[in-house]
């Protein structure tokens, strides 16, 4: 079951920066300072930190010590930051120096008056599903991955297309012939999946999205599945598995990828007033002539 996290009062907020953006100094002494009038604390992470010259605590120190997590950047870097925070029970939220931002709720410049709500609890907490992949290697568990946006089970090389073997609660369900093929929470459902031509998904919604990228056959469609169900892929040839288009792991023949919703999910922080379908309507220029 996993557990609901309720707004609180905040007194003490860990800060993560988009990596190699030494500019973000500037930025991150204003957000500091800011929140220090409202008698919030502020730490960063060691890596943040070294970049712009600051000292800092390892990421699982201020895991344990911050009441939330703050990443201040783009989506990337609060989609990161809610990987490496995985089991932690931690609310996240972002400040948005990025483009898009569905995900980065405030804009520098709103944080002065959301700071307030951030001192006395009034602000909302949306539960993100993620997905969890075990990679099976000689049938044995080689590693556990998350991902909050998507997996993404593709070719190796630039030309040609790949079979990917998919099972269904353990029934073969289909092969695809594509470039890749992704599998994808309702949250992700606006990243890659959107581009591929997947359905946009309510992000709160317990879906999983299955998006083949280029597909050979016509009939090779998107599909919504449920959120119980357990998924196995396999490759007749080497591939990539990428998460959240941040890191990857080679993919071997034989190898087995088990993926399923994770019992962990996202928390993220949002103003009482945030409205996803004006969000949407407002980033793809929706009703717009």
């Amino acid at each position: 079951m996993t557990p609901v996290l309720q707004p609180k009062k905040i007194t003490k907020i860990g800060v993560v920066l988009r990596p190699s953006t030494p500019n973000l100094k500037s930025v991150f002494e204003q957000i500091q300072a800011l929140l220090k009038s409202y008698e919030i604390e502020v730490k960063l992470d060691s890596i943040s930190a070294a970049m712009i010259g600051f000292r800092g605590v390892e990421f699982a120190t201020l895991t344990q010590w911050s009441d939330i997590l703050l990443s201040i950047g783009g989506d990337g870097t609060l989609i990161s930051m809610i990987r490496r925070a995985t089991g932690k029970n931690i609310a996240c939220m972002g400040i948005n120096t990025g483009r898009l931002g569905f995900l980065t709720a405030i804009m520098p410049s709103e944080l002065q008056c959301f700071a307030l709500n951030l001192k006395n609890g009034t602000y909302d907490i949306k539960n993100h599903m993620m997905l969890e992949c075990t990679l099976l290697r000689d049938n044995k568990p080689y590693c556990t991955l998350y991902a909050l946006n998507e997996f993404l089970i593709s070719k190796q090389n630039l030309s040609g297309l790949i079979d990917i073997e998919a099972k269904i609660d353990n029934w073969n369900f289909n092969t695809y012939f594509c470039d890749a093929l992704i599998v994808g929470t309702p949250t992700g459902s606006t990243a890659y999946n959107i581009s591929a031509g997947g359905s946009v998904v309510y992000p709160y919604s317990k879906n999983i999205l299955l998006t083949p990228v280029a597909p050979h056959s016509l009939t090779q469609r998107p599909l919504v599945i449920d959120n119980s169900i357990k998924l196995e892929f396999s490759t007749k040839e080497s591939a990539l598995l990428i998460i959240d288009g941040q890191e990857n792991i080679d993919i071997y023949p034989r190898d087995r990828i088990l993926i399923q919703e994770s019992k962990d999910c996202a928390y993220l922080i949002y103003p009482k007033e945030r409205n996803y379908f004006q969000i949407l309507r407002e980033k793809f220029k929706w009703g717009e002539l």
